[in-house]
Parts: structure tokens; sequence; C-alpha cells
């Protein structure tokens, strides 16, 4: 029985630590609201256990004590259910306080991705960049008549920190990520300003009609350029408003593909592409933004909706793209990473980011479209 009371116990502390950490997201009041109500909960099972102290609501006046209360008093297997119940409720209840911006409904989904254009893209002019920090890089050439110019980018600055919601800058000050979705740091940040950057110069007309986009983490060749020529001739893509991802981070897709469309299959050598389309709001989001060609009209079409900014670059053209733009990905990425250190995705980011992510795909369960 003494055993079983210490695992009780200590499930019941695990339980009110995940407490304290899910009820940040509602702010101080809410967890000290949150941990008064768990201590009340251990004070009505105190008087029902004969052979322990009653615990008092002093021993929650912080988290730290409150912590310690736990330890002490290890008969608690009455309550343990009560506080698996209050994570979950707690965790329900931020999702469903949570408030996302609304997209201008622009057209219906169904008229948006009832057709794919049989029209060939093939003499589409296109441009090419690859955004970096890194100012002495070198152009890098594709083929003849296609050559990838370094896009110098820029870093966190006071007027870019504006742009970000409120809720997310209150976040990024106290090194919060609340949601998977949300910038990490100042560093995601700046990402996303660039890929901003490139958009407004598509959309404005000042490049080609068709843009690359490439991260400097990215290993470029041929074989992107061969794929790429393949779509355009295949008349697979819409006459207009598309965005073509070519590296996608499969592995975090615990779904699999089986909320995309397949639209067709590429052959190169000895290896097969299937080009899937993302037709509504899926349960999951399929990352990295590192390699992607879009036109004009999708550039216009992010540019309608990223602000207040506030989510990842690559989860924000998923969100927009699939929603209102036709967002195309393969099965698997075309190109490679270089393995460089990447600067918003520590180790460190990761684990205070796990809760973040848990919250962030359960909301999307209930966000979904599908």
């Amino acid at each position: 029985m003494c055993t079983f009371a210490k695992v009780c116990s200590s499930a019941w502390c695990v339980a009110g630590s995940v407490a304290c950490v899910v009820t940040n997201s509602t702010g101080k009041r809410a967890r000290d609201f949150f941990l008064y109500i768990l201590q009340y909960f251990s004070w009505i099972a105190d008087s029902f256990v004969s052979n322990t102290a009653p615990m008092t609501f002093m021993h929650a006046k912080r988290p730290g004590h409150f912590m310690r209360a736990c330890i002490v008093h290890v008969h608690r297997p009455s309550v343990l259910c009560a506080g698996v119940l209050t994570c979950v409720c707690v965790t329900v209840l931020s999702i469903a306080a949570y408030q996302e911006d609304p997209y201008p409904n622009m057209q219906s989904l169904s008229d948006k991705h009832s057709a794919v254009s049989m029209i060939s893209h093939q003499h589409v002019p296109l441009s090419c960049y690859i955004i970096t920090l890194n100012a002495s890089m070198l152009p890098v050439r594709l083929s003849g008549n296609l050559t990838c110019h370094p896009f110098v980018g820029s870093r966190i600055t006071d007027s870019m920190f504006q742009l970000v919601s409120t809720r997310v800058q209150e976040n990024l000050r106290m090194g919060l990520s609340l949601w998977g979705a949300d910038f990490t740091n100042n560093v995601s940040l700046s990402i996303a300003y660039n890929h901003v950057q490139l958009w407004r110069r598509l959309a404005a007309g000042m490049t080609a009609s068709n843009m690359l986009v490439f991260e400097d983490d990215i290993v470029l060749n041929e074989r992107l350029l061969m794929l790429y020529h393949k779509i355009q001739r295949s008349g697979a893509l819409p006459a207009s408003n598309y965005i073509v991802k070519f590296v996608n981070h499969q592995s975090l897709c615990v779904l699999g593909d089986m909320e995309l469309q397949r639209v067709h299959c590429f052959r190169l050598g000895d290896s097969s592409f299937k080009l899937q389309k993302c037709t509504c709001r899926t349960r999951q989001s399929c990352f990295s933004s590192a390699a992607y060609v879009l036109d004009g009209h999708a550039a216009r079409v992010l540019l309608q909706h990223h602000l207040p900014m506030q989510h990842h670059v690559d989860v924000f053209m998923h969100y927009v793209g699939c929603r209102y733009s036709s967002l195309f990905m393969f099965d698997k990425d075309v190109l490679s990473f270089s393995g460089r250190f990447s600067s918003h995705q520590t180790q460190q980011d990761h684990r205070n980011r796990f809760l973040a992510n848990v919250k962030e795909t359960i909301k999307n369960f209930f966000y979904t479209t599908c």
C-alpha cells in the first residue's frame, strides 16, 4: 500500500507540475487560481484520510511550497484523478480561448480546388533567390540561363518587432513559446520577415512571374530544376495562385499524406516523386520553407494575410496556402540540407517547445476543415 501511495503521490506531483506549465498560457493570476483549486482537492482528500495530517492552503502560496507539500504528504491516491482531469480541462480551455486572427473569406474552397488547370507553363519566366545573412555569398548557377542570386536578409530590428502581434511580442520578451506555430525567438521572426520581402518583390512585379526561393542551408542541384520543368510541362498546376514546396520534413507529418490529394507522379532517373495538393486546413503542418516556388498571385495572397506576424513562416505558408492558394508538396524531399547548425531550432528550444507543440497538435484537430 505504501508503494502504491508513493506512486500515486508522484503522479499527483507530476500532474500539478503540468498544470502549472499549461496554465502559463492564461497568465499568473489564472495559474495561482488553478493552484488553489488543486490545493482545495488535496484538502478535501485529507479529510477522508485518517493517517495523514490535512494540508492547509498555506502550503500553496507558491508553486515551490506546493511541490514540497506534494512530497511530504504522500497519501494522495484519491486526488490523482482530480489532478489529471484538471490538467486536461486547463489544456482544453487554453485551446478554446485561443484567438486566431480571422482571414477574410476570399472565395469558397470548393470553387478554388474544384479543377486543376491543364495549361502548360513551359515558357513562364523564372527568377531565383537564396535568403542568407552572409553578405559575401556568391551567386549559384543552376543552369545555363538561371542563376540564384543571394538575397541578404535583415536581422531583427525594432520596426520589424512592431509587426508582430501583441500576444507573441509579450511571449518573445519573456522567452516563451506557448503555441508550436508561434515564433520561437527573434531569429525565427527575422527569417519570416526576409521571406516576406521576397514576396513583396514578386507581387510588385519587380522580378519574373515565378520565383524560386531557397534558404542558405539547402544543397542546390540541377535535379530540382529538372523536376520543376516537368511540373510546368505536365499541366498539373493551376493557371495562377500556386505554391510548390520541395522540402517538407515529412518525418514530422505523423498522419502522412492521408489529408492530401495526389495530383501527379514524376520520375527522375530511378526516383519517383508524388505531387500532392492540400485542399483543406489539415490536422498537421508539413514543415520547412527551405525550398519552394510560387507565382505572383500566391505572393499577393500571402501578403494579404501576413500581418500581424505571429507564426513561423513555414507554418504560415501551410495555413494560408491550404486555404486560399493551391499548395503542392511532394511525398519525399527533393533536396537535402547541409547539416549546418540552426540558430532558431536549438535543442533547448525543442525542449521548451515540447508542450507548445502538443497543444498546437490538439488545436489543429479542433480547427481542421478536412
